[in-house]
């Protein structure tokens, strides 16, 4: 394939499947919500250089990911498709550098285009590309940065080869700003790895120095300006955000076993890994072609290894291993495909009918009632639609399958193996299960109706736990905080900081001082206003309630 017909089946693909369905799904809390809360506090008050949640220091990540996300919403305006966005550039971004690698390390024809959709559709990609958190950003900036050092590990010419190093010393300074010391770990490791494996002790030794100088010169003075406009940041950033998270992570940290991502690899590399035996045979014919291999295993293996060392793990940490498992998966599907006989045919033949049966049980749950199978608490209504939606979805892959299997050329067969399920990509966000996750995880979508009210208050009282989801929708950064602080604890202990939470049975007391000032805003979890309604208490003016979320508006004292 050409260059031209690569940028073009990669573009309409990342549109498909990544830009028009980015704003269906409801806005997450709470990584969704304070993300976009911090990046609305940068836009609101013009100040891109303090890192602030609520008000609040906020010092868990350095601020380049931040500013992204402002940058995306000043051009965008503030709504869930400029949040998520960054990441959805970011997802690109990964996927063509990982296509640039593929055809640098390998001589598969059409290794390149193949590498790049794959890791397009690959399910922990795809998931995280489509929200707005910071680990898909930081993954690019990897990926970015080794492809660039592959280039220059692989370059003849001097002056090339220099600039490459350059360029890959900028993109680890970026994954640097973006979430910290990984992101200078990361590409050592990979890159040190592969040179190791392939006995380049001189290069090992050399090369690197560039990166390095590159690094440092760009990393230095915005660390600089940071430490200035937020003091004690570095101190808490490196002992409490990489230490303490990397040896005895709290309950914030999710704390996990060695094991935790094993099993993340094959799932995260759905529905790819679902031709796992096609995907073997191929490895084993080909074994790779020049340094493909070796980069491939140091790339998966060593960050593996560093981040099952940390206590603290999410799924999404996982996301920088992704890029080689999508080379890997091309290159053996290419070889395979090159090899594949008609005694694959009904296998093939098999995944499309188990697609039709698929579709057809969910057109006769629209015809039977549904309910049989709990579809109402999924959505709270308008089940017949989804089911409906889900049925075309599932036709429409199996129509596109059958059209994948009339390919002759591997390369283009894997191209059209990528297309096959975009239709379910497509309306994935729209199945989404909102009434089976816990409404304070949405609770952005159940703030919008009364956000205009909330917004005029002179006084906004919040539970912590939603907290970001009202500074999201009103843009009010200035609320007072009620019960245990869980994540808005920085453990900084300013005087001026602790002043903004209360407990809980202070709360009333606080309403009828803030009445004083102007009419006042609570917003409470778990429908918990029948105190306001007891002889003696603040009588709200009007209630608002939708699922867990509850909303109180009081007028201004007389």
């Amino acid at each position: 394939m050409s260059a031209r017909a690569i940028a073009v089946r990669t573009a309409l693909l990342f549109l498909l499947i990544y830009l028009i369905p980015l704003a269906l799904r409801p806005i997450i809390s709470p990584d969704e919500s304070r993300y976009g809360a911090i990046a609305l506090e940068m836009l609101h008050s013009k100040d891109w250089w303090t890192l602030k949640l609520l008000g609040l220091r906020y010092y868990e990540k350095p601020p380049l990911g931040y500013w992204l996300t402002a940058a995306s919403m000043s051009l965008f305006g503030e709504n869930a498709w400029a949040l998520r966005l960054p990441a959805a550039l970011a997802a690109l971004a990964t996927a063509v550098a990982t296509g640039r690698i593929a055809a640098r390390v390998s001589t598969l024809p059409g290794i390149g285009g193949a590498a790049c959709l794959v890791q397009l559709t690959l399910i922990f990609p795809w998931v995280f590309g489509s929200v707005a958190i910071l680990d898909g950003v930081f993954t690019a900036f990897v990926t970015v940065c080794v492809a660039l050092f592959v280039h220059a590990a692989t370059e003849a010419r001097a002056r090339r080869r220099l600039g490459f190093l350059a360029l890959s010393g900028v993109a680890a300074a970026a994954a640097f700003l973006t979430k910290g010391f990984l992101g200078l770990a990361i590409p050592a490791l990979i890159a040190g790895g592969w040179l190791l494996w392939q006995r380049r002790i001189r290069d090992l030794l050399l090369l690197p120095i560039v990166p390095i100088l590159a690094a440092a010169a760009v990393a230095a003075p915005l660390i600089l300006v940071l430490h200035q406009r937020n003091p004690g940041f570095w101190n808490y950033f490196f002992w409490v955000e990489h230490v303490r998270r990397f040896t005895a992570p709290d309950g914030n940290q999710h704390p996990e076993s060695w094991w935790f991502f094993l099993p993340l690899i094959p799932l995260g590399a759905l529905l790819w890994s679902l031709n796992i035996e096609k995907i073997a045979k191929g490895f084993r014919r080909s074994l790779f072609h020049s340094h493909g291999l070796s980069l491939c295993a140091a790339w998966i293996l060593l960050p593996l290894l560093l981040l099952s060392a940390s206590s603290g793990k999410l799924p999404s940490y996982i996301l920088p291993v992704f890029p080689p498992v999508a080379i890997l998966i091309a290159a053996s599907l290419l070889q395979y495909l090159s090899i594949a006989t008609r005694r694959t045919w009904w296998m093939d033949r098999a995944g499309q009918w188990m697609l039709v049966a698929a579709a057809l049980l969910s057109a006769t749950l629209i015809m039977t009632g549904h309910r049989w199978i709990y579809a109402e608490p999924l959505w709270h209504g308008d089940e017949r639609t989804r089911f409906g939606v889900l049925a075309l979805a599932l036709l429409a892959w199996a129509a596109l399958d059958r059209w994948t299997q009339r390919a002759k050329d591997p390369a283009w067969r894997l191209t059209r193996m990528a297309f096959s399920p975009a239709p379910l990509f497509m309306v994935i966000p729209l199945l989404f299960p909102v009434a089976m996750v816990e409404r304070s995880r949405t609770a952005v979508e159940s703030l919008r109706g009364p956000s205009a009210e909330i917004a005029r208050a002179a006084t906004i009282l919040s539970d912590c736990s939603v907290a970001t989801s009202v500074a999201y929708t009103t843009g009010r950064f200035d609320m007072t905080l009620i019960g245990p602080p869980g994540e808005l604890d920085n453990e900084l202990k300013l005087p001026e900081e602790k002043a903004r939470f209360i407990a809980r049975d202070a709360m009333m007391g606080r309403i009828a001082q803030a009445q004083a000032r102007g009419p006042v805003a609570l917003i409470l979890t778990n429908n918990d206003l029948k105190a306001f309604h007891e002889p003696g208490a603040p009588r709200p003016q009007s209630e608002f309630r939708d699922a867990d979320i509850s909303v109180a508006l009081f007028p201004a004292a007389k």
